[in-house]
């Protein structure tokens, strides 16, 4: 993955381009945060191990059927929303409120390409 620096501006530039945006986070593989930015106080680390697992699940499922790894996955929960991005090394993720479903595609088109960095 990029440098923590270059990770850190592209993923701020994420947050001023969609306001819907309530965090960011960038982790290892294993769920250990890189970088991570939220508007109210959240547990980072808590929040990447969880994504970290949803997406070696779905890389588990993907194998099992023979449709290979996952690229990314939206999460729709009671008040918002989990858009993940996830690599061999990296997940990347985004946190939306409930106001932010038209935002979504914006937000995972930016994630793929901060992860092709």
């Amino acid at each position: 993955m990029v440098e923590k620096k270059i990770l850190e501006q592209k993923l701020a530039e994420l947050m001023d381009i969609v306001p819907e945006c309530e965090g960011l986070i960038a982790a290892d593989s294993e769920g250990k945060v890189i970088i991570g930015q939220t508007l109210t106080d959240m547990d980072h680390g808590k929040i990447a191990k969880a994504c970290a697992t949803i997406i070696k699940d779905s890389n588990t499922l993907g194998e099992d059927i023979g449709k290979g790894g996952l690229k990314t996955t939206t999460i729709e929960l009671e008040s918002g929303f989990a858009v993940l991005i996830g690599t061999k090394e990296n997940v990347l993720i985004a946190l939306a409120g409930s106001d932010g479903r038209s935002s979504l595609a914006l937000l995972k088109r930016n994630l793929i390409s901060i992860s092709n960095l």
